[in-house]
Order: structure tokens, then C-alpha cells, then sequence
């Protein structure tokens, strides 16, 4: 099991620009959990983080929305049908654009949700995607079909775009993730009972996992016992 840390952050319009999509919730919500795994291969270190804590969690079906490049769309289909794994795939309506030996194009971004029924699919899929969270794809993992994308505009590098921007419905009980920069941990958004306090949260992680640090301070190596 992993070392990890964790944070506890307030949610505000600030701290979901900095998350890097636009993310955008339609109801307040107060509290979100910053999880991290360190060590030189931290990605493969956070990707198992994450499947650890899916695991231990054993709620299903799971919602995982990921956006791919285009020359990648006819791979992931036929991966997910070999694989008899639900999915619907929605091209956003913002442009990207793309050069080839052909000279500059654009295309609408595909973006893949898949139905996650068991924790075989989920092990399976986490291994196939999780690069793209690293390449800072938006990636995100959810308990209930929650999400939706809207066109907006935003300011970037001092300039007007129209970007998809992913909407969480948080109405009602809802608990979903997004993975940080480069694949170096996750942050858990949540409204269930069950998550409401950091202490209550921290009981609920996978047993044995071990917690070097909490919010800014450090801790003796505090191991959940196990079972």
C-alpha cells in the first residue's frame, strides 16, 4: 500500500479555476479531498491509489468520462466492445485543433463515458486510460451519471474562447472525482453523509493504506489496521 497524504480544500469559483477544465458545479458544495500517493513512479503510484480506494469503496456502476484524441476514437470503441464494456461517445461542441502533413485542421473533441458494472472492468479500464489524466486529459469518475458539458466562453492567455465546459449535477447525493495535474493524485467531491467530516472520511479509506501527512501536518506513519 501506498504512503499518501491528504487535504482537505474549501470550495470556491477560484479554486475550481485552478483545477484546470472549467470545472463547474450547478449546486454549492463545501468540501473536497485532495488524495496523493508520492514516489518515483507516482503516476503508476496514484493510478493503484485510485483503483485501491474504487475498490474498497464497491459501489457501482461507475460513471468514468474521459476525453481521447481523435486518431485514437475507432481504438477505444473496438476496445470497449471486445471487452463487452457499456460506453456512449459525444463529440463536445468546442474546436481543437490539429496539424497534419495535410496543414492545420479542427475537429470537435470525442469524449467517452463508459459504464463501469464490476471491479475486473474498472481494474481493466483504469490501466487502459489513466495515461490521459497524466497527459492532462479531463478525466473524471463518478457514482451516478452526473455530468454534462455546456459550451462557454473563457479567457485564455488574454483571449476569448469557446471552451466545453464539464458540468457536475450535484443534487442530492453525489460523489465524484477528478485527478490532479500530471496524474499526481485525485481530488474526491462528495456529498454523502459518510464523507462530511475529514475524520470520517479518513476511516472509510482502503485498510492498510498509510498517511504520512494531513493537511499541513506531518503524522508518524498512521496505518488504517486491517481487517
Amino acid at each position: 500500500m501506498a504512503e499518501i497524504w491528504i487535504k482537505e480544500e474549501r470550495v470556491s469559483k477560484k479554486f475550481l479555476d485552478d483545477l484546470g477544465y472549467y470545472i463547474s458545479l450547478d449546486e454549492e458544495l463545501d468540501t473536497v479531498y485532495f488524495i496523493a500517493a508520492d514516489g518515483e513512479d507516482y503516476v503508476e503510484e496514484n493510478k493503484n491509489l485510485l483503483r485501491d480506494f474504487l475498490f474498497s469503496q464497491n459501489k457501482y456502476p461507475l460513471f468514468i468520462s474521459f476525453i481521447v484524441y481523435e486518431d485514437q476514437t475507432d481504438e477505444y470503441i473496438t476496445f470497449f466492445k471486445e471487452n463487452k464494456i457499456d460506453f456512449t461517445l459525444n463529440h463536445l461542441q468546442e474546436k481543437r485543433t490539429s496539424y497534419d502533413v495535410f496543414g492545420k485542421r479542427q475537429y470537435h473533441p470525442p469524449c467517452f463515458t463508459v459504464n463501469i458494472k464490476d471491479s475486473n472492468s474498472l481494474a481493466l479500464i483504469l490501466n487502459e486510460t489513466f495515461w490521459l489524466p497524466a497527459q492532462n486529459e479531463f478525466y473524471s469518475i463518478s457514482f451516478s451519471d452526473n455530468l454534462m458539458f455546456e459550451l462557454g466562453e473563457v479567457i485564455e492567455w488574454g483571449r476569448k474562447r469557446k471552451r466545453s465546459i464539464p458540468i457536475f449535477k450535484t443534487k442530492g447525493e453525489t460523489t465524484f472525482i477528478t485527478i490532479f495535474y500530471d496524474g499526481a493524485g485525485f481530488y474526491l467531491f462528495s456529498n454523502d453523509e459518510k464523507d462530511f467530516t475529514l475524520d470520517k472520511f479518513i476511516s472509510n479509506l482502503p485498510r492498510g493504506t498509510v498517511i504520512t501527512q494531513i493537511n499541513d501536518t506531518l503524522v508518524n506513519g498512521d496505518i488504517l489496521e486491517e481487517d
